[in-house]
């Protein structure tokens, strides 16, 4: 490795194989995958590819390509002041970590029903069971639609959802309180699974989030304690559902394909029901986004994103997994949620002109937080270029579409740079970026100290 510094560096990603993500080529975290880890990375049409990694965290961390060897973490750590920016180093002086951890997801079925813990339980997690959190940072995230829309790659048309033009769904958040009461009184299959007519009467007399957390609770503690009845119920349900019998409540239709669409991913699994009818579901066009705080379920369900979360790995799942993997964390995540039941509009993130372009062709994703902001970029023919100004601290970029030369100001470095090309730019610099060809070109980037 060069001591000499260097203002524009390409990275080598990480990948992830879970058996949520997208089989093969029709992965797009596999396809850019070919140029983020390159060095003969070649696609197994058999895998599932869900995930690229373009951080320093140490389940996936990303490496110079011209230096595989070294990790951008001890590349940034030879000069933190230099490549992290002294905003940066004052803020968090006990690490030389990049504060984020920018990802792409290519999402074929529900992610597991899960929650990210704050810092304070984070902590105390990882002294629990470090093996399982390895890290103790908290972990909001946000997650930005750039896939084409599912209507134009989907093989399963009769149980979709949303528009023609929606690009991605998930369940965030719990439904207002009203809506979960009128299923609880209106589904007779959902009262079954939880299995406590007391408590559910209590519930649709006076709802409560208090309330609302014993009856989830008892949902998910069922799934994994009395799964069979749960399976019966759902499966009852399903059969009702396919028989053209109506549900008899507001958005019955969505909600009926969505039954059909997870028990048929999942079958029987509780999260069927904790999803469809307790949870929003999220449904984004291309360039919309939602955030994520710490302690607030979540399941994405299809599509492909770009996320961007601080820098950690911990997350607590209550379904959509075996049994026995999650009983032993559905006590943590009744306990950890923050129960907030509001419309699906409580979650998004607006897109916004970002102030540091130059020529107005990148939008900018700023969630409540300190660790980043992502920004997209967007080049056609007759708009190619792009300048962005520079910031307090380190910026990773990925060419998702098209063929793009990036330059930065300090240090007369360029690179030319194909479709899943990643790369690293210290604090400090302007950013050129410009598309060579026709078509269009797109480079998403995550950065710290806008």
């Amino acid at each position: 490795m060069t001591t000499a510094h260097r203002n524009l560096i390409r990275l080598k990603a990480s990948t992830q194989e879970y058996d949520w993500g997208k089989s093969g080529s029709t992965s797009l975290a596999a396809r850019l995958a070919k140029n983020a880890v390159a060095h003969g990375f070649k696609i197994d049409e058999n895998k599932s590819y869900a995930e690229i990694w373009m951080g320093t965290h140490a389940n996936g961390p990303a490496h110079l390509f011209d230096d595989p060897a070294t990790s951008l973490l001890s590349f940034v750590s030879s000069d933190p002041t230099f490549y992290l920016g002294e905003t940066l180093i004052r803020k968090w002086p006990a690490t030389t970590h990049i504060p984020y951890l920018f990802k792409v997801l290519s999402i074929k079925k529900a992610l597991p029903l899960q929650a990210h813990p704050d810092k304070d339980l984070a902590a105390q997690l990882q002294q629990k069971d470090p093996s399982n959190f390895v890290d103790a940072n908290h972990k909001p995230e946000i997650a930005v639609a750039i896939g084409e829309p599912l209507s134009s790659t989907n093989n399963d048309a009769e149980l979709a959802v949303g528009d023609k033009d929606t690009a991605f769904t998930g369940f965030v958040g719990f439904r207002p309180l009203d809506e979960i009461k009128t299923f609880l009184e209106k589904i007779p299959e959902l009262a079954q699974a939880v299995g406590d007519s007391i408590l559910v009467t209590l519930f649709t007399q006076r709802p409560s989030t208090a309330l609302l957390r014993q009856v989830y609770g008892r949902l998910l503690w069922r799934g994994v304690g009395a799964p069979d009845d749960v399976a019966a119920a759902i499966a009852t349900l399903a059969q009702r559902i396919e028989s053209g019998a109506p549900l008899g409540v507001p958005d019955g239709d969505t909600l009926a394909r969505l039954v059909l669409k997870v028990n048929g991913q999942y079958p029987g699994d509780a999260g069927v029901l904790a999803t469809t009818f307790f949870m929003n579901l999220v449904a984004l066009r291309k360039g919309e986004a939602i955030y994520i705080g710490a302690d607030e379920v979540h399941a994405y369900l299809e599509g492909d994103i770009i996320e961007c979360m601080a820098v950690s790995d911990n997350v607590v799942n209550a379904a959509f997994d075996a049994p026995e993997t999650l009983a032993p964390q559905v006590s943590t995540f009744v306990d950890m949620l923050t129960y907030t039941a509001r419309p699906a509009a409580h979650w998004a993130l607006p897109r916004a002109a970002y102030a540091h372009s130059g020529e107005g062709r990148t939008a900018q994703y700023a969630p409540p937080l300190e660790e980043f902001v992502v920004l997209g970029t967007l080049l056609e023919s007759g708009a190619a270029k792009e300048e962005l100004g520079a910031v307090g601290g380190p910026t990773v970029g990925i060419v998702t579409r098209g063929r793009v030369r990036v330059a930065v100001s300090r240090g007369d470095e360029r690179l030319n740079l194909n479709e899943g090309a990643v790369v690293f730019v210290p604090p400090g610099n302007d950013i050129s970026v410009e598309l060579l060809g026709e078509g269009t070109g797109e480079v998403w980037w995550s950065c710290f100290g806008v």
